[in-house]
């Protein structure tokens, strides 16, 4: 997977670069094409800010982190979008919109 990686504040080094193609790697496990995966890495005042973006065949996953260590942030931005997967994956499978049968109903008629 080809992941692009922007920093507006500091250099993206080799082992910060594997370090997020590693974490993001765990979304492959889903089985979902993911289109064209962006990170951004950004500084306010001392806390590290990542924020990552990655399109899928029919949506979008966004999750944005922050923290003061760079690797907690970017495990909090990858769990946000674990969770977000799972939803998307189980969105058709949901149970939201129908209306419950109520029995007495049944029985007027």
């Amino acid at each position: 997977m080809r992941i692009d990686i922007t920093s507006r504040t500091q250099p993206v080094t080799a082992a910060l670069q594997q370090r997020i193609e590693q974490q993001l790697g765990k979304l492959e496990r889903f089985d979902v094409d993911l289109i064209h995966p962006k990170v951004v890495i950004d500084r306010d005042g001392n806390a590290v800010v990542m924020e990552a973006t990655i399109g899928l065949p029919h949506g979008e996953l966004v999750a944005k982190a922050r923290h003061n260590d760079g690797y907690v942030a970017l495990s909090d931005m990858v769990q946000k979008l674990q969770r977000q997967m799972k939803t998307y994956l189980h969105k058709p499978q949901a149970q939201r919109g129908q209306k419950p049968i109520v029995s007495g109903a049944l029985d007027a008629v």
